[in-house]
């Protein structure tokens, strides 16, 4: 089975809520939400998690992550702990994410295509959570080149500010797929620009703009797709994003339809952002996911 490799960060988050005394400990990271919302997306085991880990946190998140039909073999250990991100949630709804061991350490379990287990080959897509650094994407543009499956960059919002543009657009013209949510893509291209989505389109091959509630945009040229998103219980916002574009790739991959893709990929955050933490998965989810698609109406126009 060709793997959709999530290549990005799992790490132990530690989550701070108004009104709460105590806070919520659980396996968290850009990389553990998009490797979820590719297990739902698709068969057992054809995710992929490929990320730098602790030794005393290996056995712990292999297995949380073999619950969930997610092949753990690209954890690598680092250090003696995993990355640990404390999130300070307010009233508002926004949040800040601090790394409790510094950058440095983050940064060392950073995962490069040379930690992915399984040749170019064998790859049937591949999601990525990064900034636009050089060192990282100079490995990564050469491996790019190796690879014949969708690549979807989900941009950091590190790099979402007008000053990056130019080269997110560079970066972006090397791989497949740009996922951006809307608060990124205003930072990212100005506030006061008339037409966000035609802007956005011309930055990438495809670009998917995540509007939380509201639904989705994925947009190829002039071709605009409206999706919605599903109406549930908002209970934990945190990963809707990352499930969404891992359920994406996923769907992408297997089909190349981008309408189908868009409805798995809306049906499998809504899983998410209706559970605590990093949903559960199993055979039952993945068909309530698929059944969940399948009730979406998709809408494709033309832009002007």
């Amino acid at each position: 089975m060709k793997k959709i490799t999530i290549l990005s960060h799992v790490v132990m988050d530690e989550i701070h809520r108004p009104g709460e005394d105590q806070p919520l400990e659980q396996i968290g990271g850009a990389g553990a939400y998009a490797a979820v919302g590719a297990s739902l997306a698709g068969p057992a085991e054809q995710s992929l998690i490929v990320s730098g880990v602790g030794r005393a946190d290996q056995p712990m998140i292999a297995t949380w992550a073999r619950s969930r039909g997610i092949d753990p073999r690209g954890l690598f250990e680092v250090d003696q702990r995993s990355p640990r991100t404390r999130i300070d949630y307010f009233e508002d709804g926004e949040r800040i994410e601090t790394p409790v061991f510094g950058m440095a350490h983050f940064d060392a379990h950073t995962p490069l295509p040379r930690h992915i287990p399984e040749p170019s080959g064998n790859l049937a897509g591949v999601y990525l959570f990064h900034a636009h650094e050089e060192p990282y994407w100079d490995e990564l543009t050469r491996w790019r080149r190796t690879v014949s499956a969708p690549i979807l960059w989900e941009i950091s919002r590190d790099s979402c500010l007008p000053q990056h543009l130019t080269r997110v657009r560079e970066l972006a013209a090397t791989i497949d797929v740009l996922s951006i949510n809307l608060t990124e893509a205003r930072e990212l291209l100005g506030r006061d620009i008339d037409d966000l989505p035609g802007a956005l389109a011309a930055i990438a091959p495809i670009v998917i703009l995540r509007c939380g509630d509201r639904g989705s945009l994925v947009m190829e040229g002039r071709e605009r797709i409206d999706v919605p998103a599903l109406p549930v219980e908002l209970v934990d916002p945190t990963g809707g994003g990352n499930s969404y574009s891992g359920a994406f790739i996923t769907g992408y991959a297997a089909t190349g339809d981008l309408e189908a893709a868009a409805r798995i990929a809306a049906a499998a955050a809504a899983v998410v952002v209706s559970s605590t933490g990093t949903a559960a998965v199993d055979d039952a989810a993945r068909a309530a996911v698929a059944a969940a698609a399948r009730t979406l109406t998709t809408t494709r126009k033309a832009s002007a």
